[in-house]
């Protein structure tokens, strides 16, 4: 990715002595591979998005930077030019959330009195996740050994199982020498909230609040912190991610790197040097995507994915990886799928680095292979390896990289439908490329208007089945294919539902003479829904709405005139030859001018995203004032 930085002021003292420091910091691996310190920084504002190693931090004067962090875990950072550079970073994240957001089998740590019946006395104090691998789970006794049925204050380290009627359910170990029961339950204050420190970027998503990141640019133009504070809220953690569950579930593993060995599953063989808790979580996570291609395509993968992951190359044997364009494309903290054929046997072979993404996107090419035969076209084998790398088990949301979603809102140069569905196998090209066909393939696999079509376009290309193309299936409806493209990206954000924005082809309207009426029943949780009403430019239209709906889950509804910030209120939009006319503010009783002839569209005003946890309709009758 390249964003060009825009950098803070640094008094010429604290840059002398920051240049200083960093410059023996770095050592001779700096030197050694020509790398040298341009200057020191000292970077604040908000997290905009967080990728593979990297955060993309908007400071306050709006521009952004991005940032890239050595993980814990990690040997080497990546720089821009797929080179591996060795700086540590000292990383701390810090923030609260709720209890509610806890997932079963997190560890949490907390003060309580306890006696040895397993009974608690007070509420527990002091909760917060338990995040370190060294914490073991178990009770510790504060005091002298209490009598049997007397209360001593103890740490109790155990697994969140829920919260119920303000309290909170834990289970611990057996033979923890303190009580004989292994699940627990404790009170809690009415405010409680778990607090949290960890070490780890994963943790972070966007809108945590960066207190502090002292960071080296480099002659590279790369930017790598080494020094990283951030504040996150409830609503701004990755704690209760997938992730994050993940690594939990598989905890009791070790998370120490490991020798080169083979690491399997059902659909998936692998040498890799990976933690044993690391190796399990890709294995997972790949069995849930093939899974879900699976489902989706109707076929599962007629042989095993083999290949190699690889964390660190130099602690692999000479010869063991054999495909030099393997090997190139893991120093360049990349991956690649190796596909062929022999007869009616498939095989695929992956060479990858340890990130997650580039690992389920490589093995998306896999699963194409061995269940149909090859990839397809370019566009389609890219797009689709990317919708495996996000897809989520019950999930129609997107879901992606927030630095995707920035670039295709945010750039000027807009790809259209036939720049992207190019026929046959073209250069991949650099991850803007990859973004244009995620997105494409995205709307047509979720826009329930285009969604029929797709799958089986889909599987005839990937057969090779002659005389099957993108414009033989979707020319036919080109028009309105690239009307509802050009929505998509422009309100396209994590959270967005295609499904509930679809647009309304086939809804009826008509137009208003005399005192008749039309009236429609119009959904919180859709966009763009037909009014009924077919208007004539100049003529004033009287509305009204009846009814309630909610913008938020739980939470009151409100009628047409929406809250006090606008949530909630009745807009409207004329649809004409394929264009939108600039959105008309209506309301519960309004009368409004026509700029235009067309045909009137409905919604609730709120975030395009958020759509999905609305609720409630309203009836709304239009008549021509009189």
């Amino acid at each position: 990715m390249t964003i060009k930085p825009t950098f803070g002021s640094v008094s010429t003292l604290s840059l002398f002595v920051a240049i200083a420091v960093a410059s023996l910091l770095f050592g001779s691996t700096v030197d050694a591979q020509g790398i040298t310190i341009v200057e020191m920084l000292d970077i604040g504002g908000t997290v905009e998005s967080v990728g593979s190693s990297q955060l993309v931090i908007k400071q306050p004067d709006g521009k952004t930077l991005v940032v890239r962090v050595q993980e814990k875990a990690a040997n080497a950072v990546v720089l821009e030019n797929g080179r591996r550079l060795r700086y540590p970073a000292t990383v701390e994240i810090r923030g609260s959330m709720a209890l509610k957001d806890l997932g079963v089998g997190q560890s949490v740590r907390f003060t309580v009195g306890l006696n040895r019946q397993g009974n608690s006395q007070g509420e527990a104090a002091g909760v917060e996740l338990a995040l370190a691998d060294t914490d073991q789970l178990g009770i510790s006794l504060l005091g002298k050994v209490p009598a049997v049925n007397e209360y001593a204050q103890c740490v109790v380290t155990g697994q969140f199982v829920r919260v119920l009627n303000q309290r909170m359910v834990v289970r611990v170990p057996e033979g923890n020498g303190f009580t004989r029961k292994t699940t627990l339950s404790f009170a809690l204050a009415a405010d409680a909230k778990v607090t949290f420190a960890s070490d780890d970027i994963k943790q972070v998503v966007a809108g945590g609040k960066v207190t502090q990141c002292v960071a080296a640019r480099l002659n590279t133009g790369d930017i790598v912190a080494k020094q990283l504070l951030v504040e996150v809220s409830e609503y701004e953690s990755g704690l209760n991610s997938l992730d994050a569950k993940l690594y939990a579930k598989y905890r009791h593993l070790s998370d120490d790197p490991q020798s080169p060995r083979l690491i399997r599953s059902p659909h998936f063989a692998f040498m890799t040097d990976v933690s044993d808790r690391e190796g399990q979580v890709i294995l997972h996570k790949l069995e849930t995507m093939v899974t879900l291609l699976s489902k989706y395509f109707g076929r599962a993968p007629t042989s095993v994915i083999n290949g190699f992951i690889v964390r660190n190359l130099d602690v692999w044997p000479q010869g063991v990886l054999k495909e030099p364009e393997g090997v190139a494309k893991i120093r360049a903290h990349a991956g690649i799928c190796f596909n062929s054929s022999l007869g009616n046997q498939r095989h695929a072979e992956l060479y990858s680095c340890d990130d997650h993404g580039v690992i389920q996107h490589e093995c998306t090419h896999g699963y194409c292979h061995v269940a149909f035969g090859s990839t397809g076209p370019t566009w389609l084998a890219e797009g689709v390896a990317e919708l495996g790398q996000y897809w989520k088990f019950g999930e129609q949301e997107v879901s992606i990289n927030p630095a995707v979603i920035s670039y295709l809102t945010k750039t000027s140069q807009k790809k259209g439908l036939l720049e992207i569905a190019v026929p046959g196998r073209v250069p991949a090209g650099g991850w803007q490329d990859y973004a244009w066909r995620w997105a494409l393939c995205n709307l047509l696999a979720n826009n329930p208007n285009y969604a029929p079509r797709f799958k089986p376009l889909a599987i005839a290309l990937m057969e090779q089945r002659e005389g099957v193309s993108f414009q033989s299936v979707y020319g036919p409806f080109g028009d309105r294919l690239s009307f509802e493209y050009r929505l998509f990206l422009e309100h396209l954000g994590n959270g967005f539902r295609p499904d509930l924005c679809a647009w309304q082809w086939t809804a009826k309207f008509k137009r208003l003479s005399g005192e008749a009426l039309v009236n429609k029943k119009i959904k919180a949780d859709y966009g763009w829904q037909g009014s009924g009403l077919q208007v004539e430019e100049g003529v004033s239209y009287d509305v009204i709405a009846q009814g309630e709906w909610s913008t938020t889950q739980g939470t009151s509804g409100v009628g047409g005139d929406g809250g006090g910030d606008g949530k909630g209120r009745l807009m409207g939009v004329i649809f004409r030859e394929f264009q939108l006319s600039e959105v008309i503010v209506l309301g519960k009783e309004i009368s409004f001018v026509a700029p235009s002839d067309g045909t009137l569209f409905l919604r609730c005003q709120d975030k395009w995203t958020q759509l999905s946890d609305n609720s409630g309709e309203l009836h709304v009758y239009f008549r021509r004032t009189p």
